[in-house]
């Protein structure tokens, strides 16, 4: 299947996810595996990076500007989750990878990948796969971490200020009430009845 054939069935959304993932193993994963492994040194690591390289591909698949690139449109995945794998195990501290010669049959790498990217039980973790990767240049190919902007603190601060401010309000206003502070009862507009024109 050429891969504007294979981008067309990927989007149609006719084609279930073990299927679009298995046209682009069986079109590309062979070569992203031997470029993942490249990069990580471990055959682990390489097929988690590649796995997740399909959950992003399926889950952004029309971010892809121009069917014709696909193949560079993967490979740029797979860099991408392998600058993030690198980057968690370098932030983690934990001994990175013995090199590892090791080969490993295609159709074992194949039904290893595929499962771990279509199992219906990992949705949850295809989801935040899909999540975390959903930063794109305008010819659709992925941001590498280190380009991806991170979350402004405004986004959070102002919110968790805003109910503070309004926790210390309410606590301050209790205070008073239950102190007899005030001259006549905080709650008495509730008792109150409404005014009417004479």
């Amino acid at each position: 299947m050429r891969d504007r054939e294979l981008v067309s069935a990927l989007r149609s959304g006719d084609v279930s996810a073990a299927r679009a993932c298995g046209l682009l193993f069986d079109a590309h994963g062979a070569r992203l595996y031997r470029r993942c492994r490249s990069m990580l040194g471990d055959h682990g690591a390489a097929v988690t990076a590649l796995r997740d390289t399909f959950v992003v591909a399926r889950a952004h698949i029309d971010q892809l500007g121009d069917p014709r690139r696909l193949a560079e449109w993967l490979s740029a995945i797979a860099d991408t989750e392998c600058e993030r794998l690198r980057a968690a195990v370098e932030a983690a501290d934990t001994p990175r990878w013995e090199e590892d010669q090791t080969v490993f049959p295609v159709a074992s790498l194949r039904v290893r990948v595929l499962t771990g990217a279509t199992a219906p039980e990992l949705a949850a973790y295809h989801a935040r796969v899909a999540r975390r990767a959903d930063r794109f240049d305008r010819a659709g190919f992925p941001l590498p971490p280190r380009c991806q902007r991170p979350v402004p603190p405004s986004s959070y601060l102002i919110p968790g200020l805003i109910i503070v401010a309004c926790a210390l309000a309410l606590t301050a206003l209790v205070v008073i009430e239950m102190a007899g502070l005030s001259s006549q009862p905080l709650t008495a507009w509730m008792t109150r009845p409404p005014h009417t024109a004479g």
